[in-house]
């Protein structure tokens, strides 16, 4: 099928070309399958990423949302889109009032992955939720303190008075009252409480901040910090690994480095 792009939300994603819709003057496509949407008249509808609307419907990826209205579409940030209805993401959504107060936590990024990705926290009157791009999707978060939730803006981990969560989920064993990230960075998942070094919602080990490194060629790559030294030891995300393979991945972010610094 040859195809032009469907009409984008705002300029800004023209730029980025950051809709995946097509059209042929006749029919609109999701392009990651060439499957039409039903009853969708291209001079109508836009769209935003897997996001596509008219005046009537709200349609993710080839299927319309059933009962959310698309008056107000509007862009919250890279996980979270807000109508009149709903506040949405690509897995789930929750319904809101008029009176309804929403607050986006982060800009909606997970940055510990190799490729950004819609992931973050949002406040919904006095509840808070976890978008994860994967299967997992659209979680509300138990016996949180709302009033005093905060993300860490890395897409990944958020806190309230007492508790350290993770992909919207309790870290076991993680509390606030001595939580410390090992470097302030986006890009860092590892963290010390409680006297143990976690990444991210896992636990390592037993630890202490003085006995942590983490090597120049991963903090000069300025991308997702998935290697580090504790105690003479050598870990990849919350695995010991062997010196060999920790060399391996070293390498990898000496290139990383190298690159940013041609480009």
């Amino acid at each position: 099928m040859e195809s032009i792009k469907l009409n984008y939300h705002s300029p800004i994603e023209s730029e980025e070309n950051n809709c995946h819709f097509g059209t042929d003057g006749k029919f609109v496509f999701y392009e990651r399958n060439n499957i039409p949407l039903k009853n969708a008249h291209p001079k109508k509808m836009r769209c935003w990423r897997n996001f596509a609307y008219d005046d009537e419907r709200v349609f993710l990826r080839n299927k319309p949302l059933r009962g959310v209205s698309p008056v107000g579409f509007m862009i919250l940030n890279y996980s979270f889109v807000n109508t009149s209805s709903h506040v949405i993401t690509e897995n789930g959504c929750v319904k809101v009032n008029n009176d309804s107060v929403i607050q986006t936590l982060d800009n909606g990024m997970w940055y510990g992955s190799s490729e950004l990705s819609a992931h973050g926290y949002i406040k919904i009157d006095n509840t808070i939720w976890y978008h994860a791009h994967w299967n997992d999707g659209l979680t509300k978060l138990t016996s949180v303190n709302a009033k005093h939730f905060i993300s860490l803006q890395d897409g990944v981990l958020g806190m309230d008075d007492k508790k350290v969560y993770a992909f919207g989920k309790i870290v076991a064993g993680a509390s606030v009252k001595d939580f410390r990230k090992i470097i302030d960075s986006i890009y860092c998942g590892y963290f010390i409480s409680n006297g143990k070094l976690f990444f991210e919602n896992e636990t390592i080990r037993e630890a202490s901040i003085d006995m942590i490194h983490i090597p120049d060629e991963v903090l000069n790559a300025q991308s997702c910090i998935r290697l580090l030294v504790c105690d003479n030891r050598y870990y990849s995300r919350e695995v010991e690994v062997s010196y060999e393979i920790f060399e391996e991945w070293l390498n990898k972010y000496k290139g990383i480095a190298n690159k940013q610094q041609t480009d």
